[in-house]
């Protein structure tokens, strides 16, 4: 009994209210720290200077869409083009021009930072999803 008392009382006390302020000081620091970001799924921009903390304007993707509403993407699913031969790997060279280009358009446009593969990225605000936007620059 008197074991509750004692943690009743200083739940009550001024102590444990600094106590509070302190570790949702710690939270904020904490939540900031848990912006992952994979460097394999950067598509567009510099991981290096990515800076988390800050308010800079990320992007998501989803490449595969980008990739099939590309002219050449069109054609290699038209076509049944198999995988590997020379006129795939025609075709996968001229889509993925065709992609970097309309990321880069998106990016400077957009003035994102970053554009990263869906997934790519977790914890930070200011993200946004431009693969429509960036279907639509093809």
């Amino acid at each position: 009994m008197k074991t509750i008392f004692i943690a009743l009382a200083l739940l009550a006390s001024p102590v444990f209210l600094v106590a509070s302020a302190d570790f949702t000081a710690f939270d904020a620091v904490m939540a900031q720290a848990e912006v992952r970001l994979d460097r394999s799924k950067v598509r567009h921009g510099n991981a290096s200077s990515f800076d988390p903390a800050g308010t800079a304007k990320v992007a998501t993707v989803r490449s595969t869409e980008v990739y099939n509403a590309t002219p050449a993407g069109k054609t290699i699913k038209k076509e049944g083009v198999e995988k590997g031969s020379a006129r795939y790997n025609k075709l996968i060279r001229q889509a993925t021009s065709t992609y970097k280009a309309a990321l880069k358009k998106v990016a400077n446009g957009s003035n994102y930072v970053l554009i990263v593969e869906a997934g790519g990225i977790s914890g930070y605000t200011n993200v946004t999803d431009a693969t429509a936007a960036i279907i639509s620059a093809i």
